[in-house]
């Protein structure tokens, strides 16, 4: 498997006041889509939940290339293009599909594992490294550091 995609369906609700699709549901639908791939590993949200681990991201950037309008079917693809050995840190990119298969939206994010009661960075349970790690890679995967989050 060299990506993993899927569909989503744009709303009005995911609508800005110009009639775009405001990036924050492009980042919502990708955030679907990496829950998705968990569950479909069989690590649903609520384990997480149950676990105190949520996953995060620390930074994203966002280029749109094409409009997408209400009522369209777009493709959401998702690779990894980074992980720290631990994986606590970790890095994504998705392409973002129209129905003809031209660009419309490119979204590299970089995260972390967050412990939700200290809110500070954690390692992974092995479990979900072992999830992560089935993700597919980019062909530009690269190993990250993660010195500063670790002590």
């Amino acid at each position: 498997m060299n990506k993993y995609s899927m569909t989503y369906n744009i709303r009005w609700s995911d609508l800005d006041a110009n009639g775009h699709v405001n990036y924050s549901a492009y980042v919502d639908a990708t955030e679907e889509l990496l829950y998705r791939f968990f569950s479909e590993q069989g690590f649903p949200p609520d384990v997480f939940l149950k676990l105190g681990i949520g996953a995060v991201y620390s930074s994203i950037t966002a280029n749109f290339f094409r409009e997408v309008r209400v009522g369209e079917s777009i493709s959401i693809t998702y690779t990894l293009t980074g992980l720290s050995p631990k994986g606590v840190r970790w890095k994504v990119h998705h392409d973002i599909l129209k129905s003809n298969g031209k660009k419309a939206v490119v979204i590299d994010m970089e995260g972390i594992f967050l412990d939700l009661n200290s809110r500070r960075p954690t390692l992974p349970t092995p479990e979900i490294l072992a999830i992560l790690q089935q993700v597919p890679h980019s062909q530009t995967f690269e190993e990250l550091s993660e010195a500063r989050f670790i002590r």
